[in-house]
């Protein structure tokens, strides 16, 4: 965790602090008065960065915005491509960012050597001729494209704001950060395949570097034309013309490709992505031996208009997307007879009017006033709209986006938004989006699908450590904790956990609670070993504070003994002053006064590793409860034998026995008396 120095003033409104340096990893320090606006992206702000190893390495920091998701996941593999034409990070630490309650990600960066290609709000530069092109930009993008995808990855912020220009002459280019900001979040429709401009740009997800490859079409339409193509359209205008056109001919919007570049430009701006050109194809147009053109299509294209609310749609794609946001009134409009006709005479792709018939059994139900459930009217949208986003009571978001939603959602207190992606899931909306893209796709997401049904069947428990929290940790793998008895600290490694509840306890004097939903879900999905024995432990034990406590205190020992540290004397201190009702569970009146003895010195030790072990003795445990058993055998036979004498039976047989005793010793007394008698 960054140390950050006194500042001398600080405006807590603003965040802007004077003559404070943050330092990162030991060695670096950002300048927090020392802004660099021309190198702000989106909300992340940059700052001076002085190294203090090597001092005059240009330097900067981007500080990522408190409700980013950084793309922290990919950074590693970025800082060791050492030969790629990437903004590459250098270092990545949280920070404690003066102004903010929250702890910040900065990212730290090597500066470019000059500007963007097309700087942020304008429009026009200087056009670039087609073997500028080539040797400048495209040359470098196909290269730092194709280490990325050796290692799986994509860029997704390939745009002309957002590519720097690279050496002494201009010669080359870098492409710009991709780690400060969600995937895709900062890219303009323009820039982004219809099916991701549908989409809102949190739910955008990582995608392909199909998608980047698109990117890189509209870049290179851009600077070869020297002004953004469809400049003065809006969002909606422009999808509207690429589903009327094709991206193609909307971005050219009637004009003549430039010279040489026609072929390129199809195949990077194809709406089938597997028509899309890809490196192969670059690499050959590059070296000059490829021309074969990719034939434009009207992806979704109707021969009739279908009316939905108050509107025509000439594309079943745009028609998906009004179906998406208007959930209810489609789920009639579909069970209606006018949507089958269209379907029929209407609709020229007959392999999708029958997957819809099929799918959805129109004409099967009865009850149209009613209409589809949510699951079904997400179905239809799917099969109007392949490759579109998934449709689900309102909820819109790419199937590798559903985390990003999801930590949004948190992010935002939603929690209208949090119970529909959880039903997105649950109801099996999402699964249907991959099993609907057909069999070989269905292979290549494979761990997506079995992720999905994994979530789903975590998504029926109601314990702590399963549940929608689980989802959201499992779906972002570097994903702070939200648990309120962190109080603010930046957990984001399993490793930290056990430290800053240490440090919150020596602080504080207490933790708020022992377990929360977040804390046990946060735990279940960073330790990397099954914990659903203790996480069964914590559900059985609900509405027992004093099995709860025992149970969190199991994994507490587990990440000890894990991950360290050896000794936390506060956090073992406290829980042994908390956990001291659980020695009452010992029967045994001297075996409870040595438990109490031990645990009391185990309190100082700093080890909950000793303290579990010693409250979780089952050898102790099972000979109290054989002592315990002994003991109600023996009160047990003496009760027995006290009810037995007390018993109206045993005084009459006791009396009964008396007078015969006495008449016996009667008798006795008798005979000696006249024995005695006689003989004298």
């Amino acid at each position: 965790m960054a140390e950050a120095n006194t500042a001398q003033i600080e405006n807590q409104d603003s965040g802007e602090v004077s003559g404070q340096e943050i330092v990162v990893a030991n060695r670096y320090r950002i300048l927090v008065d020392s802004a660099l606006p021309d190198l702000d992206l989106g909300m992340a702000k940059a700052y001076v960065v002085r190294d203090e190893k090597t001092p005059k390495e240009p330097l900067f920091a981007r500080i990522c915005p408190s409700d980013a998701v950084p793309r922290l996941d990919i950074l590693n593999n970025l800082k060791h491509m050492m030969d790629a034409n990437l903004l590459r990070p250098v270092e990545c630490e949280d920070v404690a960012w003066p102004g903010s309650t929250q702890q910040r990600i900065a990212i730290i960066f090597r500066k470019p050597d000059h500007g963007v290609m097309l700087p942020a709000n304008e429009i026009k530069t200087n056009p670039l001729q087609p073997d500028e092109l080539a040797k400048t930009l495209l040359g470098s993008a196909v290269l730092t494209l194709g280490y990325m995808a050796q290692r799986g990855l994509a860029h997704r912020s390939i745009r002309a704001d957002n590519i720097y220009w690279h050496g002494g002459g201009r010669n080359s280019i870098l492409l710009g950060d991709c780690l400060s900001h969600a995937p895709a979040l900062l890219q303009p429709v323009l820039y982004e395949t219809i099916e991701s401009g549908m989409t809102p740009p949190i739910g955008r997800g990582v995608g392909t570097i199909r998608d980047d490859f698109y990117s890189l079409g509209v870049t290179i339409l851009t600077m070869a034309q020297g002004r953004l193509p469809l400049a003065k359209l809006s969002d909606q205008e422009i999808i509207e013309a690429k589903l009327a056109r094709g991206s193609f001919g909307a971005l050219m919007n009637g004009e003549r490709p430039p010279f040489g570049l026609r072929e390129l430009l199809r195949g990077l701006l194809s709406d089938d992505p597997f028509e899309r050109w890809g490196l192969e194809q670059l690499e050959q147009w590059l070296g000059g031996g490829l021309r074969s053109s990719v034939q434009e299509v009207r992806t979704g294209a109707v021969e009739r208009s279908f009316e939905f609310d108050g509107k025509d749609y000439t594309n079943c794609r745009a028609l998906a997307a009004a179906f998406g946001k208007n959930w209810l009134k489609a789920g009639k409009v579909i069970l209606d007879a006018g949507f089958e006709k269209w379907l029929r005479r209407g609709v020229a792709d007959i392999s999708l009017a029958d997957r819809l018939r099929k799918t959805l059994s129109i004409g099967g139900l009865p009850d149209k006033e009613k209409g589809l459930d949510a699951r079904k009217v997400s179905q239809a949208c799917m099969i109007m709209d392949r490759h579109g986003p998934v449709r689900y009571q309102g909820l819109i978001v790419m199937p590798t986006a559903l985390g990003l939603a999801l930590a949004d959602a948190y992010f935002r207190k939603d929690t209208k938004a949090i119970k529909r992606i959880a039903d997105a899931i649950s109801s099996g909306a999402v699964l249907d989006w991959y099993t609907l893209q057909g069999g070989a796709e269905t292979i290549i997401y494979e761990a997506e699908i079995n992720q999905l049904k994994q979530m789903q069947q975590l998504l029926k428990h109601t314990a702590p450590g399963y549940g929608i929290e689980r989802c959201l940790y499992m779906l972002n793998p570097t994903y702070p904790c939200l648990s309120e008895i962190l109080q603010g600290n930046f957990v984001q490694n399993i490793r930290d956990l056990m430290p800053a509840l240490e440090k919150n306890v020596e602080i504080h004097g207490a933790l708020p609670t022992i377990v929360d939903r977040h804390l046990a879900a946060f735990i279940a999905c960073r330790i990397k070993a099954n914990i659903d024995k203790p996480l069964a432990a914590l559900d059985s034990a609900q509405g027992d504070v004093t099995a709860t406590r025992l149970g969190m205190l199991g994994i507490f020992a587990r990440l000890q003994a894990k991950y360290g540290p050896k000794h936390l004397p506060h956090l073992t201190q406290w829980l042994a002053h908390e956990l001291e009702p659980t020695v009452d569970r010992v029967n045994g009146k001297s075996m409870r006064d040595q438990l109490c003895a031990r645990v009391q010195s185990l309190s100082g030790t700093g080890s909950l590793v000793g303290l579990h072990n010693c409250l979780n003795n089952d050898k102790i445990i099972r000979q109290d409860e054989i002592a315990r058993k002994k003991a109600v055998k023996e009160f047990s036979d003496a009760a027995r034998e006290i009810a037995q004498l007390e018993s109206k039976e045993f005084q009459e047989s006791a009396q009964r026995l008396g007078w015969r005793i006495a008449s016996g010793i009667s008798t006795s007394v008798s005979i000696a008396t006249m024995t005695f008698v006689a003989l004298s």
